[in-house]
């Protein structure tokens, strides 16, 4: 069965691709409309998702063959701790598991930071030098460029402190590299979100999806919050 909304997708998906390089003249209600719908599509998605994952890996792997899977017990705990943000009186609970959950996980991935930096610096900079041996072809161009936008790009973060001269140029021709680079990542993240509401909506047409309940109780959630802010449960401590 189609989709009522296939045959918009193609104008969709061209209104968000030129939607999002709007930004590059100036911020305008075309570029605010593309940034909230990817923004709203793909938050949505993900809280969706993770509740989905969360049901799959866990809820599901809790009690096999009727045994408790102890190793399961910590997800429980740790989720527990965070719905303490809803209780003031056990503020103190989700601050802890929040401290814990962000030091161990910056100290998993923070030396990954140099060594991912120097890899693709180097990278790049071999790429770069490429149109010597190869002659100016596409591939060697598009390696340089990509090189000299690379360096750009790090020169607003590098030299934002300073405002004079010679680094102005680098700067301005930097923030262009990033204003750019953002357009492409709302395109192309705007197009696979959409994509993936299409396919949500062409399964629910072909039969009741097995996750059903998760967007119901989003739902109710949803209209219990406009009856009653659930903001007004977290603690302003």
């Amino acid at each position: 069965m189609v989709s009522p909304i296939e045959p918009l997708m193609p104008y969709l998906n061209t209104f968000i691709f030129f939607g999002a390089y709007t930004v590059l003249y100036k911020n305008n209600p075309i570029y605010r409309i593309t940034q909230s719908l990817v923004v709203g599509v793909g938050a949505g998605y993900l809280l969706i998702a993770q509740i989905n994952a969360f049901n799959r890996g866990v809820v599901t792997q809790t009690f096999v063959d009727g045994n408790l899977n102890v190793s399961m017990l910590l997800p429980w705990i740790m989720g527990l701790a965070y719905l303490c943000i809803f209780v003031p009186k056990l503020i103190s609970v989700y601050r802890a598991v929040s401290i814990l959950t962000l030091t161990v996980g910056m100290g998993v991935v923070l030396p990954y930071g140099p060594a991912l930096f120097w890899t693709v610096s180097k990278t790049y900079g071999q790429n770069a030098l490429n149109f010597i041996r190869d002659g100016i072809t596409a591939a060697s161009m598009g390696n340089l460029f990509t090189a000299i936008s690379y360096v750009l790009g790090l020169s607003y973060f590098f030299f934002t402190e300073y405002a004079s001269k010679p680094t102005t140029t680098a700067r301005s021709l930097g923030r262009i590299v990033l204003l750019i680079y953002t357009a492409m990542c709302i395109t192309t993240t705007a197009l696979g979100k959409i994509n993936l509401v299409q396919w949500k909506v062409l399964d629910t047409l072909q039969g009741y999806p097995a996750t059903w309940w998760i967007p119901a109780l989003m739902f109710i959630v949803m209209l219990v919050d406009n009856f009653y802010p659930l903001k007004n449960l977290i603690s302003r401590n």
